[in-house]
């Protein structure tokens, strides 16, 4: 007879105490695992968020100084239109870049029926915009579409969208005409006229009530330009972008472009991400703790009511170096079912949320999106082996214990 056999044996020999360490070890296992999956949903909504909902790319690139200026002088940290071109055909070399966008940021004032507020916003290529926020995956809100009305268009060159907020506020509805007025780069009031063809929502809640999105074209006719504000690069992988950072910045002098990481720009990211590891690492410390008394208690209760018979296979000529062996190998065989038991437990659950869709709205969104638990094979694999681990130098100590006891003491133990 094996050893994995023997070991197996002895554990049914008190089923109901096995079942209760096994049951700790499977629940231990299950809460690690779903706390991780729903972090990493965390951690891929707020990427999502910064770089696809909030058209902020993957990398940005800004005039060295342009992005902490607030004077009267914008368009000198503006990027003319040849430096625009030469970005562009930089990115347009290098295959791990999916697009490189110019976006212009325009403030000034939205009248609509003699009712003014101020405005600030975003302009881009509408197209370019469009191709951006459909890359988002993990901001899936529950009425599908993020916008009412159509999508912005070229082709609709006066065509602006204007976030809820601002649509209640001024009384605007699809289809309204507005007139949009701002400070020219020469220092003269514009003033043109837009329609509203979309009501869009935002992923940032502070951006609801004052946040118009802008084709291009029509913003650079309002601010009297051809340059504009920053370059956003998005990329095929997320992981590639510190490498294509790098080559950037090799390519263009530092001390005239800053190029800019979305990690070095989101400090919700770092912040959020620093809050989960902490969290993360007392639940596990936690549950390997609460695993590990289990385990002790269990082995340390089998050893008290084994004596006499480690004793008999002493006496029979087992080694001390066995009884701590035999010992260990149920201790593993415990954390392994308790393991596999808790991996079955997890992708359960992960695959009941995938299959309800359970709502939420997050402290800075805007509208109700559908949250997810996601499966980490890395992370699954690590705490199974973990937990497995723990569970085996946790029978050590009682295990030797016992086999330090002179044999004619354990044939004789009550």
């Amino acid at each position: 007879m094996n050893w994995i056999s023997l070991a197996f044996r002895n554990l049914l020999r008190n089923a109901r105490r096995s079942i209760t360490t096994i049951a700790a070890v499977a629940l231990g296992y299950a809460a690690v695992n779903i706390l991780a999956g729903f972090a990493a949903y965390m951690f891929a909504s707020i990427e999502d968020g910064h770089i696809y909902e909030q058209l902020s790319g993957h990398i940005q690139i800004w005039k060295t100084g342009a992005r902490e200026y607030g004077g009267t002088e914008p368009e000198q940290y503006l990027i003319t239109k040849d430096e625009y071109e030469t970005i562009l055909a930089a990115a347009a070399e290098d295959p791990r870049i999916v697009l490189a966008g110019g976006m212009l940021e325009v403030r000034g004032s939205i009248d609509h029926d003699g009712i003014p507020a101020f405005f600030f916003g975003q302009a881009m290529v509408p197209e370019e915009k469009e191709t951006i926020q459909e890359r988002s995956t993990a901001l899936r809100s529950v009425e599908g579409a993020a916008y009412e009305g159509r999508k912005l268009s070229s082709d609709e060159p006066d065509g602006i969208g204007v976030t809820p907020g601002m649509a209640e506020s001024l009384g605007i509805g699809i289809g309204d005409d507005v007139i949009l007025m701002a400070a020219a780069l020469s220092g003269q009031m514009n003033a043109l006229d837009a329609r509203v063809v979309q009501i869009a929502d935002t992923a940032n809640e502070a951006f609801s009530n004052r946040f118009l999105f802008l084709p291009l074209e029509l913003a650079q006719s309002l601010y009297d330009t051809d340059g504009v504000s920053c370059v956003r690069i998005v990329l095929k992988k997320n992981d590639d972008t510190d490498a294509v950072t790098e080559s950037l910045r090799r390519r263009f002098a530092a001390g005239e472009w800053e190029i800019t990481p979305w990690h070095e720009l989101s400090k919700l990211y770092g912040r959020t991400k620093r809050m989960f590891d902490i969290i993360f690492g007392l639940v596990f410390a936690i549950i390997a703790v609460i695993v590990t008394m289990s385990v002790l208690n269990t082995i340390g209760m089998a050893v008290v009511e084994r004596t006499r018979e480690i004793g008999t296979l002493r006496a029979l000529g087992l080694k001390r170096g066995g009884v701590v062996l035999l010992f260990g190998i149920e201790s593993a065989l415990l954390g392994f079912i308790g393991a596999a038991a808790g991996l079955a437990l997890a992708l359960a659950v992960e695959f009941g949320v995938a299959l309800v869709q359970p709502t939420w709205e997050p402290p800075v969104a805007t509208r109700e999106i559908v949250w997810e638990i996601r499966v980490l094979p890395p992370t699954l694999i690590a705490t199974f082996v973990l937990l497995v681990l723990f569970t085996s130098l946790a029978a050590i100590a009682p295990a030797r214990r016992a086999a330090k006891q002179g044999i004619v003491d354990s044939l004789g133990h009550v």
